[in-house]
């Protein structure tokens, strides 16, 4: 789901830098601004920048959307949502420590993609490629369930009010959810 929406944002970046395939000729630099490479590339600084400081990047949306709130925004809405004293001590450790497992599962990740860059630059035995690729993959899944574990420990600290009224400021009631316990 993740790849599939990132593929479809990068096809967007692309036609709206680029102009469509139809204007993308063969004499434009790789880096050039309004090149596909160019929006790709800006793309994937996005989502570094985001991992290198322990963002979401959008891994938790699904959660999000079905009614499993992530404690960032719990504490963005702090005031809307009421929150006591407790509940919002208990969503800014659950915050921080959630913040701080990503940041270092998303260094692992980082490291991770760099190598497996540096394999295929070696011209390393398709084998080797495979199994490096599937180790990230592991990694980059490890790094969503940081995200996802933040939202569901979150949404057990809201009360059922909370609940809907944060679904009602984040998705304007178009959230998925089928039950606000």
């Amino acid at each position: 789901m993740l790849w599939s929406r990132i593929g479809a944002v990068l096809f967007a970046v692309w036609m709206a830098s680029a102009g469509g395939a139809q204007q993308h000729t063969h004499n434009t630099p790789a880096t050039a601004p309004g090149s596909s490479q160019a929006a790709h590339h800006a793309f994937l600084e996005q989502e570094r920048a985001a991992i290198e400081r322990g963002e979401g990047f959008g891994m938790a949306l699904p959660a999000d959307r079905s009614g499993y709130p992530g404690p960032k925004h719990i504490l963005e809405l702090k005031e809307q949502l009421k929150l006591t004293v407790e509940q919002q001590a208990t969503v800014e450790k659950l915050f921080l420590a959630m913040k701080e497992k990503a940041i270092a599962r998303g260094k692992e990740v980082l490291l991770g993609e760099e190598r497996l860059e540096k394999m295929f630059a070696e011209g390393r035995p398709e084998a080797e490629l495979r199994e490096d690729s599937f180790r990230v993959a592991s990694l980059r899944a490890e790094l969503r369930w940081v995200h996802l574990e933040a939202h569901l420990a979150a949404k057990k600290l809201l009360t059922a009010e909370q609940l809907m009224t944060y679904r009602h400021l984040r998705w304007g009631g178009a959230g998925h959810s089928h039950s606000a316990q």
